[in-house]
């Protein structure tokens, strides 16, 4: 199993704070499949790469705020 998990939390937050209300909303300024969207936002898969630098760029997120998201540590399985 992946030893790293997305911070859903922090994500959530950050969608909030840009006003980006839906599933719908972030696949469409993404790019991203709005069903992707919704299960990397509800931790039932972890992203590829492609979609994490997809939200990324939509999010205006700068590498080091990516990486705190997209690889925080999965401590179930440390």
């Amino acid at each position: 199993m992946n030893s790293y998990r997305v911070d859903n939390k922090a994500l959530k937050k950050i969608l909030v704070d840009k006003n980006i209300k839906t599933t719908q909303k972030l696949s469409d300024i993404s790019g991203v499949n709005r069903n992707t969207c919704a299960k990397v936002l509800d931790d039932k898969i972890f992203p590829s790469s492609d979609v994490m630098a997809r939200l990324a760029t939509a999010l205006h997120l700068d590498s080091k705020e990516a990486g705190k998201i997209f690889f925080s540590e999965n401590l179930r399985n440390a």
